[in-house]
């Protein structure tokens, strides 16, 4: 099973090579970066895939968890651009969470965000605090638990300053998707870029909490092992372009090899969940 798996990853990995697809992750935390593209579908925020192409001109990682177990959580990030005057409107983040398909009341999505203090910085993040910091935090699967925070990762303040649904709308559900054809936990997200002050770069940190598994395993984020302090997030490049398409000729070892991740990563579930 290991040497299956270390295959497969490597096949995934060499096809990323070679089709020169911009943001991979790299081993070490502090080596963390994201691709964020230019978007191609503008996305429904509804908490579901509403076309099968909907998220496909996104960039896609892995949320991780602590010890060995496969997480099954991952997030796709994208943005839209005014094209009267070339800024960015909205950030646009998928989560979906295979192994999540319980509505608990303590369910969290976290999202801690650091941008620039103008277009074309960098976060200032290396001489804290910096009060360009925001925060998200999405709890019960309803806007009554969501809450908005600026502060420099180190205290924090509530954030009133945004209309929900126009400048911030956080929406989930419990649906089948490319990723699985079992209803779990998916999150779709729009945040605006002008209202929440996010230049491009900035870093991002990505966390989920599911109430119904006691352990640590519970929580999934991006990158491993960060907190509120942005020294840990990953960093995210903005690209002025959509993301390349890919030649015909990658799509099927592509495709099957996601496939083979996906089957066994439902196996190796299956018989944790037997076992006594």
């Amino acid at each position: 099973m290991k040497k299956l798996l270390v295959a497969i990853s490597l096949t995934i990995f060499a096809s990323l090579c070679f089709t020169s697809i911009a943001g991979l992750v790299f081993a070490q935390k502090a080596g963390y970066e994201i691709a964020d593209y230019e978007a191609i579908t503008v996305p429904t925020i509804d908490g579901t895939w509403s076309s099968t192409d909907e998220w496909t001109d996104a960039s896609e990682v892995q949320l991780e968890q602590l010890g060995d177990e496969e997480s099954g959580a991952f997030f796709r990030i994208k943005h839209s651009t005014d094209l009267g005057t070339g800024d960015i409107t909205y950030y646009y983040l998928l989560v979906e969470v295979l192994n999540d398909t319980t509505n608990d009341s303590e369910d969290l999505l976290q999202i801690c965000i650091v941008g620039a203090e103008e277009v074309g910085g960098t976060p200032e993040v290396t001489t804290m605090p910096d009060e360009n910091c925001i925060r998200f935090d999405y709890e019960g699967h309803d806007v009554s638990g969501f809450w908005a925070y600026r502060g420099t990762g180190s205290g924090w303040t509530t954030e009133t300053n945004y209309t929900w649904e126009t400048d911030i709308l956080i929406v989930d559900s419990f649906d089948v998707s490319p990723l699985s054809d079992t209803p779990h936990l998916i999150i779709e997200v729009k945040i605006s870029a002008a209202v929440f002050n996010i230049n491009p770069e900035y870093w991002i940190r990505v966390a989920t909490f599911d109430e119904s598994v006691t352990s640590s395993l519970g929580m999934k984020m991006w990158p491993i092992g960060s907190r509120e302090d942005p020294n840990d997030w990953g960093r995210v490049e903005v690209v002025t372009e959509s993301i390349p398409e890919l030649p015909a000729w990658t799509i099927l070892p592509i495709f099957v090899t996601a496939t083979l991740a996906v089957a066994l990563y439902k196996q190796r579930l299956a018989s944790s969940e037997t076992k006594p």
